[in-house]
């Protein structure tokens, strides 16, 4: 089943979740939000466990194929995500992916993602087999007019509307980088208080002392400043900030980092990858120390973490967001024995 990217985020709110997922493409920003709202929705309905094979450190494929085959040790349903990259599998993992594709792993739930497939991939065993038996999304980049539409539909999220102009001046601005476009739409949902979101909101938002920190929060987070990020987070709660806000910052930043990671990883030099995702020249520096700490996998589990964050804030568990979030910021910052504080998702 071939579905869009906006047709997976409907199925997953109406509909049972699938045993096998297959997500490809050579656009990062959706093949993370595809796999970040696979794995929301999969804790959500009870899935309490998850297992990750990277083909970047090697998928060792019988240990996932015997891990496939055992039970879960809290006799638990489980989430097995499968990443191949840029890599093909070889002649055991394909027929291992062929097998999963015609039959899953029992009730766990399988995810496997991979990168822009070229000819000879589309006709290999393994590929054909998970696009007729997996829900399959590719991802690619939007152009012409399809962006400034993914635009109005993102600004829908947030329950916001957005001019025809205002998306074609942001489509324009970005040049078609759908990560940057996705920031800046989040960015003005949260700081334009009207229902529509004018021409004269994209050239210049007004923001105020505390909406600026929130902005200084994510600085002062990536450049490992935990002091000056620690008093920025408790002078906004003071001055009554809303912890969302707060939470969206540093998940943005988590977003572009992770896609960042993920083309370096590929074999992107690091410069080039943050001339492809715009970073600013003053930004450089900070974002390559701590790309240097932290692999894509921690930044994706960082992620999910800012995800539950959101959960919380919006009461959907339970938890004190501004906790979380102090949590959250020392991880990314590097400080030392926080995993024990983190909740485990």
């Amino acid at each position: 089943m071939q579905l869009t990217v906006e047709r997976l985020f409907e199925r997953l709110r109406t509909q049972p979740l699938a045993p096998v997922y297959f997500l490809y493409g050579d656009e990062p920003l959706q093949l993370l939000e595809c796999a970040d709202a696979l794995r929301t929705r999969a804790f959500e309905t009870g899935v309490e466990e998850r297992r990750v094979f990277d083909a970047e450190t090697g998928i060792d494929w019988q240990a996932l194929a015997d891990e496939g085959n055992a039970m879960s040790l809290f006799a638990s349903r489980r989430l097995f995500e499968i990443r191949l990259g840029e890599r093909k599998p070889d002649k055991v993992g394909a027929e291992i992916l062929e097998h999963l594709a015609a039959r899953g792993m029992a009730d766990d739930i399988v995810v496997v993602s991979a990168g822009k497939p070229d000819a000879s991939m589309k006709k290999a065993k393994w590929f054909t087999a998970l696009e007729s038996h997996a829900v399959c999304v590719a991802s690619r980049d939007l152009r012409g007019a399809a962006l400034p539409e993914w635009l109005g539909r993102r600004a829908a999220r947030f329950g916001k509307r957005i001019a025809p102009s205002a998306a074609e001046l942001i489509a324009e601005r970005v040049e078609g980088n759908m990560l940057a476009a996705a920031q800046e739409v989040e960015k003005l949902c949260l700081l334009v208080d009207a229902d529509l979101i004018a021409e004269d909101d994209v050239l210049g938002a007004v923001r105020d002392s505390a909406r600026y920190d929130v902005f200084q929060l994510a600085d002062a987070v990536v450049g490992g400043d935990l002091a000056r990020a620690l008093r920025i987070i408790r002078g906004l709660r003071e001055e009554g900030t809303e912890p969302l806000l707060l939470n969206w910052a540093l998940g943005r930043e988590l977003r572009q980092l992770a896609a960042i990671s993920h083309v370096v990883a590929r074999g992107t030099p690091v410069d080039a990858a943050l001339e492809q995702y715009r970073v600013w020249s003053n930004r450089r520096g900070m974002m390559k120390r701590l790309l240097a700490r932290l692999t894509t996998d921690d930044l994706m589990q960082l992620l999910a973490y800012a995800n539950f964050i959101d959960t919380v804030v919006k009461g959907a568990r339970s938890g004190e967001p501004w906790d979380e979030i102090e949590i959250l910021t020392m991880k990314m910052g590097g400080a030392r024995g926080v995993d024990g504080l983190m909740r485990a998702l």
